[in-house]
């Protein structure tokens, strides 16, 4: 059987062979309708396309990368089933890696990336510096990282350290504790400890920092907020805690270990999260958690291959108030 082409499809519904191209390069400009013939066209004569000869006929692909620091925490998994959700409205699809140990293994894989003619890369991987993004020849959007002349999408970090810090003093807690896993001053994420020590500065209150909760899910994390739960209920006893944890994962693995001792949440314990990631709202008490709104960071990095632009966007944070807080 001939391969089908663009001619016989559009034959088929129809339509224009540029209507048919355009289906494929930009079918947000499609009607439904339009769409709806193509697609019933396409299932018909049972056509497959050709990313090959795209490439080699346009210099474009429909391909994105996407390079996160690791896929362990439901931030990353979440925002990957976003770009893929909203990306399927434009036919793309993404090459995901997870990032290398050195620079030189980072870019290797960006070279690669770049041999398959992406569209570009959404990076979340802290490896390079800006000015070495910068350098890259290649529209990159990164998100929840430091800034250079690129596309960048960060969290209003500071708001929601603060609004974390104002929820637990207004519920009467009376120790205030930061778990975070990394003190990075030129991360995004940083600010979430600088709004949350400014809210509770005149109060009692910790900044913890452990590496050991890098991977919330190993058994080594949980040793860790084992330890540091033993430290700070030796150090108050019989304290209110207010708990601010860098992330949902963490504070999943922060409320277990309060079961396990049988503190009561939230009467003497109040745990809030970061990201609201669906951990969130499936943990045996449902999390409070400061919404970065995930769905809207895809969306404007989907958005953003479309029309690049180096600048930065601020996505607001709010809080979701769920079981672990008054």
């Amino acid at each position: 059987m001939d391969k089908v082409g663009i001619k016989e499809i559009a034959e088929k519904s129809g339509v224009s062979i540029a209507t048919v191209s355009r289906y494929f390069n930009k079918p947000e400009l499609l009607s439904p309708k339009t769409k709806d013939k193509i697609q019933a066209a396409i299932k018909e004569l049972n056509y497959s396309q050709d990313n090959v000869a795209r490439i080699l006929v346009t210099g474009k692909s429909n391909l994105v990368g996407v390079i996160f620091p690791q896929l362990h925490l439901s931030f990353y998994t979440e925002l990957l089933n976003q770009l893929i959700k909203l990306g399927e409205e434009k036919d793309y699809s993404f090459i995901v890696y997870t990032s290398r140990d050195t620079k030189e293994e980072e870019l290797n894989m960006i070279e690669m990336l770049k041999s398959y003619r992406v569209k570009g890369i959404i990076l979340l991987s802290h490896i390079l510096s800006p000015d070495e993004i910068e350098k890259l020849d290649v529209p990159i959007i990164s998100i929840e990282r430091s800034g250079g002349n690129y596309c960048q999408i960060n969290n209003d970090n500071y708001t929601g350290g603060k609004l974390a810090g104002d929820k637990l003093m207004a519920d009467g807690c009376e120790v205030f504790i930061h778990l975070n896993n990394g003190y990075h001053e030129d991360w995004p994420s940083f600010k979430r400890i600088v709004g949350f020590e400014f809210a509770v500065r005149n109060k009692l209150y910790e900044i913890i920092i452990n590496e050991d909760l890098t991977d919330p899910y190993s058994e080594t994390a949980t040793i860790a907020i084992s330890s540091i739960m033993d430290n700070i209920i030796k150090k108050y006893p019989g304290k209110k805690l207010g708990v601010f944890c860098s992330n949902d994962d963490i504070a999943n693995i922060l409320q277990r270990d309060c079961i396990k001792r049988g503190l009561k949440i939230p009467q003497e314990t109040e745990i809030i999260g970061y990201d609201n990631s669906p951990v969130s709202n499936y943990a045996i008490y449902p999390i409070t958690s400061i919404d970065q709104n995930i769905p809207l960071m895809a969306t404007i990095a989907i958005n953003s291959l479309e029309s690049y632009i180096p600048h930065e966007n601020v996505v607001s944070a709010t809080m979701i108030e769920r079981k672990t807080t008054l």
